[in-house]
């Protein structure tokens, strides 16, 4: 399971894969099409990106992660827990082309903070 998690230059090559482990470094948040926010404080609980280093600091070096209402959003949204800025985590979803203009992971259905 998430002991042999994708990274994410990995999830990125493999879009259209559901139900896999992707593990990375929670870099920023606040999404839109063209921007990205690295630095708090962050404003949106619905998203976030995570990135291969956590001193990464490159909209285009990240995969957008869409945040669903329960527990994942409620635990890992850095509106409210901006203290995860910078943690490792891997999360189970589906890989997908674009979401906010980025590689996205959606349905996010588990996580696991490293």
């Amino acid at each position: 399971a998430h002991d042999n998690a994708l990274t994410v230059s990995q999830a990125k090559a493999s879009i259209g894969m559901k139900d896999v482990w992707v593990n990375g470094f929670i870099v920023g948040g606040d999404l839109t099409s063209s921007s990205a926010s690295f630095n708090p404080p962050f404003e949106s609980a619905t998203n976030l990106i995570i990135a291969a280093r956590k001193s990464v600091s490159s909209r285009e070096s990240c995969i957008a992660v869409q945040l669903p209402s329960g527990d994942v959003r409620d635990m890992l949204n850095l509106a409210e827990h901006p203290e995860m800025l910078g943690r490792e985590v891997c999360l189970n979803g589906d890989i997908v082309e674009s979401y906010f203009g980025l590689v996205g992971l959606k349905n996010v259905s588990d996580y696991v903070l490293k």
